[in-house]
């Protein structure tokens, strides 16, 4: 006999909201749902592969089964790991579901479990970039020694050197690190005295090897994001990307934005080393991996460069992110900083380092600063609005006179969070989308082809904006009265839906639908930017006495890119400029990152651009509540801020 009864389950790092209303395995739930999920034995219990983390609602599970105890350690099943498998709710709990606001349960896939294909942007624009990296590989012969004249190798190394045409007294200083000059004797006597020499800013040998070995100096760029990891293996002798790899943030097992992390790391001693420790795990995975696509030894990247939010910037580096979310948001440091790998866990070479771009202010990091860098928006004569769009939504407004920046919390909508349908980007997510205004029917794409199982970002973008151009919504973001009774429109539980495809026509056999909750989770996203950029331009006005206007916009970020900037004008979500001033430039922290690897000079330039960017306080601005609450609207409660969109004449407002 099927329960009746119906409970929320929340899936990370995929943000998917699940219904469970059958007496099923968390395994057949997942299979049953579209969410593809390694198991060998097929969910019978006998290959323990289909590990999950119970993050909420443990207490409505049944107890770990004998699968269980033999598969999990003590320790696993402690930490509330369980096998999917084996995990059903309990009939006794059935009343307590009942009462407990949702989502009841929430539970973590880990990487090795999840077979989904995940859309992550790795690609960005950048402009052209003069090669002269910190990390830098000369190689020199090297006079044997004799009776006569027995120098010794350091010296006779230091000596050859400077012997070099056109070295003009660069290396006449070089320290050796210990390490290095333990390895000099053999090293050198291995190809005849021919030896290649790593040095680190022009001042530290930090490695040696026997013979030419030039070509082989790599560097390893990582935008580490809330969500994704992106890690790029450049060739520091030639500027060209080798290899490129990609992971979700582990993070997200223990909150799905920076507050949820944070709020983590304060209630729980060991939270903070839990979330550097995976962290750096990710990290030396993607450094494996994109070694061996190039076919290149890790003990030949000789240094990283890191982009992050501050929260991930301080986490990666081990110290405590808390006072970033409290008032006044004081991050523990601002400047950028080297460290030695070693120090940070992160397995290059044993004698490698890590550069960490410097932070801008309390929620406007080190990947904002990565925008800066690659986008050049410091050397427009325009006024420019460049958005980095994620879970936190990074503002930088300016041009070569001025630099204003600013961050919202835009939430987790655009990522698929708390939206019922909505999904991250990977296979079966439907990314673009078209409404037909005379019998609604719709038409979409999905990621990969594959059968739609939800909607991600880019498609609610779609959704919404093509619900208001039929008049399926109205200005406020209601349901069109005039429409309710079409039959593609359902009542679930006081919330009006609409079908986007039917459940004929999906794996999950389920509707997958907007409710009327999903568009007010992405008017708040919206709003948020939005108001934000407004406030940022107005507070610049203020401070310089200007009526400057906004004459360009730079879209970045995995969002940023893969949305139709049409629709997410259309929405209210970007100022109304011309398209052709509308620009999406891609994993631009990202770009930032390797520009800093491949050219020192830029180092420099990003200490002094911290102190010339003014930071903006977007929640205490004068005028922010009004601000954000006009900007729910479609596209705004002012339609004289969108000139151009003269359909909205058409549409009704409430």
């Amino acid at each position: 006999m099927k329960s009746k009864f119906k409970i929320t389950i929340d899936i990370e790092p995929i943000s998917r909201r699940l219904f469970y209303t059958e007496d099923e395995t968390l395994y057949e739930l997942l299979i049953n749902s579209g969410i593809h999920v390694r198991s060998l034995c097929g969910g019978k219990g006998t290959c323990g592969k289909c590990k999950i983390l119970v993050q909420e609602g443990m207490n409505f599970l049944n107890t770990p089964t004998n699968s269980e105890m033999e598969y999990l350690t003590q320790l696993e099943i402690r930490e509330k790991w369980r096998l999917a498998c084996q995990c059903r709710v309990k009939k006794t709990q059935i009343q307590s579901i009942k009462t407990h606001q949702p989502p009841q349960i929430r539970i973590f896939l880990p990487k090795d479990l999840l077979s989904e294909d995940f859309k992550i942007l790795t690609s960005g624009k950048s402009k052209i970039i003069n090669l002269n990296p910190n990390v830098k590989k000369i190689y020199v012969e090297i006079n044997k020694p004799n009776l006569e004249n027995p120098v010794p190798d350091i010296e006779r190394i230091i000596s050859s050197l400077s012997s070099i045409k056109d070295n003009k007294g660069i290396y006449s200083d070089l320290s050796f690190e210990v390490d290095t000059i333990r390895k000099i004797p053999l090293i050198l006597r291995e190809d005849q005295h021919r030896i290649s020499l790593t040095v680190y800013n022009n001042k530290e040998v930090i490695d040696c090897e026997a013979g030419n070995k030039t070509e082989d100096c790599f560097g390893i760029a990582f935008d580490i994001g809330t969500t994704t990891i992106v890690g790029y293996l450049i060739n520091l002798h030639n500027g060209k990307i080798y290899s490129i790899a990609s992971a979700l943030n582990p993070q997200t097992a223990y909150g799905e934005d920076v507050i949820s992390r944070i709020t983590y790391i304060k209630d729980n001693p060991a939270g903070l080393g839990k979330l550097n420790s995976i962290l750096i795990e990710s990290l030396n995975s993607i450094i494996k991996e994109t070694s061996a696509i190039a076919k290149v030894l890790t003990s030949q990247i000789y240094e990283a460069t890191i982009v992050g939010n501050s929260v991930m910037h301080h986490i990666f580096l081990n110290i405590n992110p808390t006072y970033i979310g409290l008032s006044p948001y004081v991050p523990a440091l601002k400047s950028d900083l080297n460290v030695k790998a070693k120090d940070v866990n992160l397995e290059i070479s044993k004698s490698g380092y890590v550069y960490v771009l410097p932070v801008i202010a309390g929620f406007v990091g080190a990947d904002t600063m990565g925008v800066i860098i690659s986008s050049e928006i410091d050397k427009e004569q325009e006024l420019t609005l460049a958005i980095d769009v994620g879970t936190n939504g990074e503002l930088v407004i300016g041009n070569k006179d001025t630099l204003f920046t600013g961050s919202c919390a835009a939430g987790s909508a655009l990522e698929g969070a708390h939206i019922q349908h909505g999904m991250r980007a990977a296979a079966g997510a439907i990314d673009t989308l078209k409404i037909d205004p005379g019998d609604f029917s719709v038409e979409y794409t999905t990621i990969n082809n594959n059968k739609p199982i939800g909607f991600c970002g880019s498609g609610i973008i779609d959704a919404v904006a093509e619900m208001l151009r039929a008049k399926l919504l109205t200005r406020s973001g209601n349901f069109n009265k005039e429409f309710i009774d079409n039959e593609r429109i359902i009542k679930e539980e006081k919330n009006l839906k609409f079908i986007l495809v039917n459940k004929d026509d999906t794996p999950i056999k389920r509707h997958i639908t907007i409710s009327q909750n999903d568009v007010r989770e992405l008017q708040m996203a919206k709003g948020a930017f939005f108001s934000g950029a407004r406030l940022i331009l107005n507070h610049l006005n203020r401070v310089n006495n200007s009526d400057l206007k906004i004459q360009q916009i730079l879209l970045a970020g995995a969002f940023g890119n893969y949305i139709n900037k049409n629709n997410a004008k259309f929405i209210g979500m970007i100022p109304d400029i011309p398209d052709d001033k509308l620009f999406q430039i891609g994993n631009a922290a990202g770009v930032g990152a390797q520009n800093c690897l491949l050219n020192v000079d830029l180092r420099k330039k990003a200490r002094k651009l911290q102190e010339k960017i003014h930071y903006v306080e977007i929640a205490v601005e004068k005028d922010f509540q009004k601000e954000f609450a006009s900007a729910m609207y479609f596209p705004h409660l002012n339609l004289n801020l969108f000139p151009s969109l003269k359909e909205y004449a058409h549409i009704p407002k409430r």
